[in-house]
């Protein structure tokens, strides 16, 4: 059952992000830093304790969440429902997510034990990871109201709809190999590519709403 595979596949990455905490505890100091400024210097701490179990529950929350999303979306009647080629699509996204969180709680634990000074080595490449497998599927998405631009003009118009997640898709594959290119650079420059993300969401949405106010004239 579907149910069944979501559930246990859920399970297993909790418990190894907890697995990977509980052989990690008796080395780590009292408080681990947990929160970082931007220039990667650490401004807050959790006890070793909550360190062990914060990450494995928010990773459950976060699979519970989307489990439910994809759900919701693939029993639609109406235009928006979630073709079941593109469920396993957004499978493939809740996969990576358990891993994306493993690599984060990996980091977190590397930093108190001494073996990283921060965690940005491991962050950056896994958002870069995450970005490309993204920016991979977009363009293969249909209409649907969990994934994907879902802008005002786009759920209602199939052209604005492609454009917006076939330009997107193409953006985000290349903003993700910035990504993973990120550790060879100073942390000076973070702030390039969360300004390249927010350019390219602005520029496609832009695009978007000017294809669909094109065909909304030309109909009209």
């Amino acid at each position: 059952m579907r149910w069944t595979r979501d559930l246990g596949e859920g399970l297993f990455w909790v418990a190894v992000c907890f697995l990977l905490g509980w052989l990690a505890y008796p080395y780590l100091p009292e408080k681990v830093p947990t929160h970082f400024n931007a220039q990667w210097q650490p401004d807050g701490w959790m006890s070793r304790e909550t360190v062990l179990w914060f990450t494995p529950l928010m990773l459950a929350v976060l699979w519970g969440i989307l489990t439910l999303c994809f759900w919701l979306a693939a029993t639609e009647k109406g235009q928006l429902k979630l073709e079941q080629s593109d469920l396993r699509l957004l499978l493939g996204i809740r996969t990576l997510m358990g891993a994306f969180m493993l690599a984060i709680h990996a980091a977190i634990l590397a930093v108190g034990l001494g073996w990283l000074s921060s965690p940005r080595p491991v962050i950056l490449p896994a958002i870069g990871v995450l970005f490309m497998f993204i920016g991979s599927i977009l363009p293969k998405l249909k209409r649907n109201w969990v994934a994907g631009f879902r802008l005002p003009w786009t759920l209602v118009d199939d052209e604005a709809w492609k454009v917006a997640n076939k330009f997107g898709g193409y953006g985000f594959v290349a903003i993700g190999f910035l990504f993973l290119l990120a550790p060879l650079i100073s942390s000076r420059f973070d702030f390039v590519f969360l300004a390249l993300v927010f350019a390219l969401i602005l520029a496609i949405s832009i695009k978007a709403y000017l294809i669909y106010r094109r065909s909304n004239v030309s109909t009209s």
